[in-house]
């Protein structure tokens, strides 16, 4: 059993009309309170190879915030301002039950293979393949939106308290959400043996390729939304685990999992909800980042 903290981002780019210098219009940052997940993990070795093969799946409960921003003023007024943020709302964020009471799942199989420089150190390089997915949907909170100022060509900031909109979503779903991740790791493990029942486990990692893509329902304006992007050395995982070992074939586990990864940029797609199909959007790109920290504690049984 174990939790996730973290915020996974979804980000729109697009250029600014004077000079096409590319900014960020708007972002969507769901964070998540522990977010309770339950998995196996089943590991085989043949000499000095190791095979794992690791799974979660998380349940499916509130789990935090939503907040949704908008930088509109260049995109709407075309006057170059492209940081004065115009539109801001919060919501209370939910995993989404998309099967079995399940809202995503953390899949990975690894491969290692170990040397031995000391009888207390144990060295390995890594090599795995990791998808994961993730189902939200946001409801009620409130809305703070500016308003177009005809004197000055601009659209007033959403903290504006004296000219701005505020609008109240309570007992509305607001948007709905599923984020798709795809790393190639590649790192180094290094296993220390302190004594007969304590042993400590780091492990660094890279991706070396990743796919991000993601479908956003906007569903009080009836607009839905795909991003997917491609990249190289983006996202890094550094991983810490202790094991007590209680009896010769069972131990108890103690794990750390943080991940980082940057701010990814591809391509962006819209339909109206009712549509059937998709557009790209050639002026846009879509993206998103993860920043999250796994703590778990397990229980290892080995025959």
């Amino acid at each position: 059993m174990g939790f996730r903290l973290g915020v996974y981002d979804e980000i729109v780019w697009s250029k600014r009309k004077s000079d096409g210098e590319q900014y960020k219009q708007s972002e969507l940052n769901y964070s998540l309170t522990p977010s309770l997940y339950t998995g196996l993990n089943f590991h085989a070795d043949y000499k000095r190879l190791g095979l794992s093969f690791l799974s979660k799946f998380f349940f499916t409960h509130k789990a935090g915030k939503l907040t949704d921003s908008d930088w509109r003023n260049d995109a709407y007024c075309s006057n170059g301002d492209t940081s004065t943020k115009t539109d801001y709302s919060e919501h209370t964020l939910y995993l989404a039950n998309k099967f079995a009471g399940f809202s995503g799942y953390d899949l990975e199989i690894k491969g290692d293979f170990n040397f031995h420089p000391t009888s207390w150190l144990t060295l390995a390089p890594l090599l795995s393949v990791n998808a994961q997915y993730m189902s939200f949907y946001a409801q009620d909170g409130t809305g703070y939106y500016g308003t177009y100022d005809h004197m000055t060509n601009r659209i007033t900031p959403s903290s504006d308290a004296v000219h701005r909109l505020v609008y109240s979503f309570d007992g509305r779903r607001v948007i709905e959400y599923e984020a798709y991740n795809f790393f190639l790791w590649t790192g180094i493990k290094a296993d220390f043996k302190a004594n007969s029942f304590l042993r400590f486990e780091l492990s660094s990692e890279l991706s070396l390729f990743s796919i991000f893509m993601d479908h956003d329902r906007h569903l009080t304006n009836n607009k839905d939304f795909k991003e997917l992007s491609l990249s190289a050395l983006y996202a890094f995982r550094q991983s810490v685990k202790t094991e007590f070992k209680i009896k010769e074939n069972f131990s108890i586990c103690q794990t750390c999992v943080f991940t980082l990864t940057g701010e990814s940029e591809g391509s962006m797609f819209y339909k109206k909800s009712d549509e059937s199909s998709f557009s790209r959007l050639a002026n846009n790109k879509g993206g998103g980042q993860m920043i999250c920290l796994d703590v778990e504690l397990s229980g290892k049984i080995t025959w």
